[in-house]
This record gives C-alpha cells, sequence and structure tokens, in this order.
C-alpha cells in the first residue's frame, strides 16, 4: 500500500548544511509547507507514515525491541502534552513564566539531579 507523502514542494536538505550549539542537521531530513494544517495534522501525518513503514517492512505493526518489549505502532498513536507529562515524571511543577530565574533555576536542578548534561546557553528551551 503506497505510504502518505508530504505535500509538494517537498525540500530535501543536505547534511553539509552546518552545524552548531542549537542546530543538528542529521535530524532534518525533509522540510515542507502545508497551508491551513497544524501541528495535529503533522502528527497524524508522521503517524501514518511511520506505521504504515512498520506494517510494510515487517507485516506486522509490532516489533520486539532488544530488550524483548514489544513496540505496537498501530495507529492511532497515544497523544501526549509534554509541560503535564514532563511535571508528573518529575514530580514537579513549573512556574508559568517558563522564561523566568526560577524556571531556568528548577530546570537546571531537575537536569542535575538526572544527571543530564545541557552545554550552553542554558534556555529553557534547551533545558526542557
Amino acid at each position: 500500500r503506497p505510504l502518505p507523502l508530504p505535500p509538494a514542494p517537498c525540500r530535501y536538505l543536505p547534511l553539509n548544511e552546518g552545524i552548531d550549539q542549537t542546530h543538528n542537521p542529521e535530524f532534518t531530513t525533509c522540510e515542507f509547507y502545508m497551508a491551513y494544517h497544524d501541528y495535529s495534522h503533522l502528527m497524524t501525518m508522521t503517524e501514518e507514515i511511520l506505521s504504515g513503514l512498520v506494517l510494510d517492512l515487517t507485516g506486522s505493526y509490532v516489533l520486539k525491541g532488544a530488550d524483548g518489549v514489544d513496540i505496537n505502532f498501530k495507529p492511532p498513536f497515544k497523544r501526549v502534552r509534554m509541560l503535564p507529562a514532563l511535571e508528573a515524571a518529575l514530580n514537579i511543577t513549573l512556574p508559568d513564566d517558563l522564561s523566568s530565574n526560577e524556571t531556568l533555576t528548577l530546570l537546571q536542578e531537575e537536569c542535575n539531579k538526572h544527571a543530564i548534561v545541557c552545554p550552553p546557553p542554558a534556555t529553557a528551551a534547551r533545558l526542557l
């Protein structure tokens, strides 16, 4: 069965476009623009591509992980809101102002507690 493709035009980006602390091009494979769509459409498209690839390559939506745990790619995938999930997993409450010094301090403390190294610049976006 054909896999869903991003709408034209699709621009494939070369891997030699440069690298810095905030941009790692090896993770960028395809860039496209789609009018009148939002992140939920992109999540659905990504879900269809991943589940379709797994099904087409293996004949099943279920893969066996290296640790023996089944990984199920059958859509729909669970949708998780990042900040509430992070707060629940870490048992913290993030301040409303994510750019505040209080937030930066809290995030840095959590990274330190969990041995996560965040090289400078230690912005809230990077610490998250």
